[in-house]
């Protein structure tokens, strides 16, 4: 969930939830022992884009996704599989030709978590079906760091880089600098403050072959 402001007057949003259905996490006889998680669920979320046009601000863009998830944990490494359909419209802000668009994807994650503040990952995306048909693999890599402060505002600061097979303007890179409110047990679970940095293919499903350069800076927040 969140909002952010970016060069241009456009404003992006997100609204979406992930929602686990089903966890397990077997009891450890010895507190030795490496923890072990596993959850499974669904997820939904909607990206708008709008732009502001004299005193309103016609929406120009809606991508959704709906899809579902497995997760797992083994001490300090985790693992992602996640199957999810997503298209992408122009809206009645927009003075663009729409194209149709429509995909299903897998991608299969890991992670490692040395300690609570910090994550590293990587992973590999597959477009099981795809309108228009585009070449399949995408390969990531990620991390996130929170500064470990008992205070009331976290540092954090992150990085996810994407080579996309299916775009020429490789690769897309974004770099987000920001504050975590009220340092809970999880800051990265906390009301969010940041800036981000990205370059490369354009997210926004209708212009996924156009390069872009942005600044931005916004919220995010978990409910």
């Amino acid at each position: 969930m969140g909002i952010n402001f970016q060069g241009n007057s456009v404003i992006n949003a997100t609204v979406g939830n992930y929602f686990s259905i089903l966890g397990i996490e077997p009891s450890e006889a010895d507190p030795e022992e490496p923890k072990r998680i596993f959850h499974m669920g669904l997820e939904g979320a909607g990206y708008f884009t709008m732009r502001q046009a004299e005193k309103r601000f016609p929406l120009e863009t809606a991508d959704g996704l709906i899809g579902a998830y497995f997760e797992g944990a083994y001490g300090d490494w985790q693992a992602q599989l996640r199957m999810t359909h997503i298209s992408a419209h122009l809206a009645d802000g927009s003075s663009g030709t729409a194209i149709a668009y429509s995909r299903e994807f897998l991608v299969l994650r890991f992670g490692f978590v040395p300690y609570q503040e910090l994550q590293v990952f990587g992973g590999i995306h597959y477009l099981v079906n795809t309108i228009p048909s585009l070449p399949p693999w995408t390969l990531q890599l990620g991390s996130s760091y929170f500064l470990p402060v008992n205070y009331s505002l976290v540092p954090f600061a992150g990085f996810d880089f994407k080579w996309k097979q299916e775009s020429s303007n490789n690769p897309s890179f974004q770099l987000m600098l920001g504050l975590a409110l009220n340092n809970p047990p999880e800051s990265y679970r906390s009301f969010r403050f940041y800036y981000a940095y990205y370059t490369g293919a354009d997210a926004r499903g209708q212009f996924y072959n156009q390069a872009v350069t942005t600044h931005t800076v916004g919220i995010d927040m978990q409910i």
